[in-house]
Formats: C-alpha cells, sequence, structure tokens
C-alpha cells in the first residue's frame, strides 16, 4: 500500500509539472518575436554632400583684367547659385598692403559681397610680403580665421594652408576626416603638380601626394603659376592649378601628368553632390573651357 501511495503521488507531481511548461510553452508560441533591426547598407553610411563654390587665384591685380573675371562670376551666379569663394593666393598685388585692398579687391569684387558672397582666402606669396600676411588675415571680408584653418560645410571639408611656410604636422591633423565629411579639398598657393612658369614646387613631391592618398583627399587646388591646368588622376586625386585671376598670364609646358592646360583668365565653379565634385573652369567670356568629375574614393 505504501509503495502504491508514493506512486500515485509521484504521477500527479509529474503532472503538475507537465501543465506549468505545457502554459509556458503556448505562451511562447503566442508572443510575437521582436524583428531584428536591419544593419546599415555602405550606401547608409555615406555623409550626404551638398555645396556649390568659386574659386580664384592670382587675382588682385586691380586691373581690367580681373575686372572682367569678377563680372564673370557675377553673371555666371544668375544662373548658378553659389554663396562662396575660395582663393588660391595672391589677393592683393603687388605685396598685400592694406592701402591696396580696394582696388585688388573690394573694388572689383564689390557685386559679390554686396549680396553677401563669403571669401575665404589662402596666402600667396605677393600677400605675405606686408607683415607677413597679417592685414589680409585681420581683414574680416577675406575670411581667414588663422593662416591655416579648415571650413566644413554641406559635407565638403576644405583645408586651407599657408604653403609660404607650410605646416604639414598641421595639415596632417587637418585632413584628418569627422563622420560627417564627405569630401575633403586641399587649398593652398604654390602647385604640387604645374605646367607653368614656376612648376611644381621643389620638395612638395612625394610627401604631399602620399600624405593626400592617406588621409582621402579628393581634390587639390593651387595657384601661383598664371594659367588653368588639370592633371590627370594620380591615385584617383585631381590637382588643379587655377592661377587666372587677374595677373598677367603664363604659357602652358608639355608635362607628363598634365590631362588639360589654357593660359586664360578665368576661375571655377565647382558643385560638390554625394556622389562626386564637378569642376568647370570659366573664361571671362563663353562656354566653359574645362569641365570634370571626381568620384568617392
Amino acid at each position: 500500500m505504501r509503495r502504491l501511495a508514493l506512486a500515485v503521488a509521484a504521477i500527479s507531481l509529474l503532472g503538475s509539472c507537465g501543465t506549468a511548461d505545457d502554459a509556458r510553452f503556448v505562451d511562447a508560441l503566442q508572443t510575437p518575436t521582436p524583428s531584428a533591426t536591419p544593419s546599415p547598407s555602405p550606401t547608409d553610411l555615406i555623409p550626404t554632400a551638398d555645396l556649390r563654390f568659386a574659386v580664384i587665384g592670382d587675382f588682385g591685380s586691380g586691373d581690367a583684367n580681373e575686372q572682367a573675371v569678377a563680372d564673370r562670376m557675377c553673371r555666371w551666379r544668375q544662373r548658378h547659385d553659389y554663396d562662396i569663394v575660395f582663393t588660391t593666393g595672391d589677393n592683393v598685388y603687388p605685396n598685400g598692403s592694406r592701402a591696396r585692398f580696394g582696388a585688388a579687391f573690394f573694388q572689383p569684387m564689390a557685386c559679390l559681397l554686396d549680396h553677401g558672397v563669403q571669401f575665404h582666402a589662402s596666402l600667396g606669396n605677393h600677400d605675405i610680403v606686408t607683415d607677413n600676411g597679417r592685414p589680409e588675415i585681420e581683414e574680416p571680408a577675406f575670411g581667414m580665421e588663422k593662416r591655416n584653418y579648415v571650413i566644413r560645410e554641406g559635407g565638403v571639408r576644405v583645408v586651407l594652408a599657408d604653403s609660404n611656410s607650410l605646416q604639414r604636422d598641421w595639415l596632417r591633423r587637418a585632413l584628418t576626416a569627422r563622420a560627417t565629411d564627405r569630401w575633403t579639398i586641399a587649398v593652398f598657393h604654390h602647385p604640387v603638380y604645374s605646367p607653368g612658369t614656376h612648376g611644381s614646387t621643389p620638395g612638395f613631391r612625394p610627401g604631399l601626394p602620399r600624405m593626400f592618398r592617406r588621409k582621402g583627399v579628393d581634390l587639390v587646388l593651387n595657384g601661383h603659376d598664371h594659367l588653368y591646368s588639370v592633371t590627370r588622376p594620380l591615385r584617383k586625386i585631381r590637382y588643379v592649378v587655377t592661377g587666372g585671376g587677374g595677373a598677367g598670364l603664363y604659357p602652358c609646358r608639355d608635362f607628363w601628368f598634365v590631362e588639360r592646360c589654357s593660359s586664360v583668365h578665368h576661375f571655377l565653379y565647382v558643385r560638390a553632390t554625394t556622389d562626386e565634385i564637378k569642376v568647370k573652369a570659366i573664361p571671362t567670356t563663353g562656354p566653359p573651357l574645362d569641365r570634370f568629375s571626381t568620384a568617392g574614393r
């Protein structure tokens, strides 16, 4: 009898445990499984970009040639909007003196300045003759936060450096990208690659191109030689000389790296979108003399 009672108790205990497990099993079937959050695709991680700007270099002559370029910049802006101008230096000839600001900058560029267009200048060799460029650095209209500085706008990081005394450690740090930077553009006066009279700057190669590749630079804009030139893609980077803003022009020479060179007064019109940077070289009259685009690396 005692054995029978123990058996009955055991069977009863097992039955009650099975009922609880069954209830939990049913609840699990009825409770919906949370849907997994999809991982972002590579294209979702690309920062968006939308910026339009102009670039001019070697322009501060204060003569009819500079005025013709400035007038074309103003006419172009009526149909191709932009609110920023970057310069590749030699903004005020012959010596960067404050006494020349009116004739070399404020008067010819009045049609842009009067409409709120912002300039962000870099220093050329002529700009530093007077007090190492301090008059221009201290003039708000040139938009120079410092001698070396970075502008971030519309997903584009523009690194402006004083190449008269290039601070490579600063440049290396300034080229370090943030998550919001879609494109990186380096702007300074002395050219890395140029077919003009001054030619490529001694000591810049191979160090600067190597740095630019490692830092993911997409476009390099220089001046100093008074012409327009663009290299073929060199490890996917284009190097542009835009020094035809008003000063007397220099002839083009033939070099292995040149894709296009024109001895003509001009400015650049640049549009950076999420997918590409589009560059047009605009002369004082007529259609663009050149255009190219660069895609992400």
